[in-house]
């Protein structure tokens, strides 16, 4: 018995050794599982930051996409609404538009009469505010203003960039709405473009209602290209 216990003594430092070296080599398995997922979460965080500059790239790339598809189906049909081959089956061309809301403008601003009541010919555009000739003749061309109170609005009917008719809605010393029109009797050949805009005289703004108070139109009266 007292052999035994010798021998188990004995052993004992054997078996604290064999697990001091367990324990050791545990310890640097976890530091070095600990070391590769430090790595990992590091890794993880670089593939989030550059995921997320590719989707922020992608989402730019998309609005840039959109906008330009946005401005191709415009201009598809602005050459629909203008470039119909149907007016010259018909030699008829007269439009009415009218302005639907308020509008506060600059100098020099085209008026852009939102809603049109008629056109005969295709030739006004609503995205725009222009009426195109399609077909050569004589034209007579109206518009009407309508200025709230106490402001006075220059407004020009223009051709090509050049000044046809102008007048004045004045109502800049009074507190109710003034009203004006101009008419003008033209000669256009295909191609010519035609819009209202706002003169060198502008304080206000210009009322649309959507009955007639500001309003655009013209009609052919004269074919020449018969």
């Amino acid at each position: 018995m007292f052999v035994y216990a010798i021998l188990v003594f004995s052993c004992m430092p054997l078996v604290y050794a064999e697990d001091e070296n367990r324990i050791h080599t545990l310890q640097h398995d976890v530091d070095t599982l600990r070391a590769i997922v430090q790595v990992l979460t590091t890794e993880n965080k670089l593939y989030k930051t550059e995921m997320e500059l590719m989707t922020e790239k992608m989402r730019q790339l998309e609005s840039k996409f959109d906008r330009e598809l946005s401005g191709q189906k415009h201009e598809d049909k602005r050459l629909l609404i203008t470039d119909q081959p149907t007016v010259s089956a018909s030699h008829h061309v007269a439009f009415y538009t009218q302005l639907t809301k308020t509008l506060h403008l600059a100098t020099q601003q085209m008026v852009v009469f939102d809603h049109i009541e008629l056109n005969h010919g295709n030739g006004y555009s609503s995205l725009d505010g222009e009426f195109v000739c399609t077909l050569q003749g004589t034209y007579v061309l109206t518009w009407t203003i309508t200025c709230s109170d106490n402001t006075a609005i220059e407004t020009e009917l223009v051709v090509n960039g050049i000044v046809k008719g102008h007048i004045f809605t004045d109502a800049g010393n009074h507190a109710d709405y003034e009203t004006n029109s101009g008419t003008a009797v033209l000669d256009l050949k295909v191609g010519d473009r035609v819009w209202i805009r706002v003169g060198h005289v502008y304080h206000g703004q210009i009322v649309g209602t959507g009955l007639g108070s500001s309003t655009f139109s013209g009609f052919l009266v004269n074919n020449q290209s018969l």
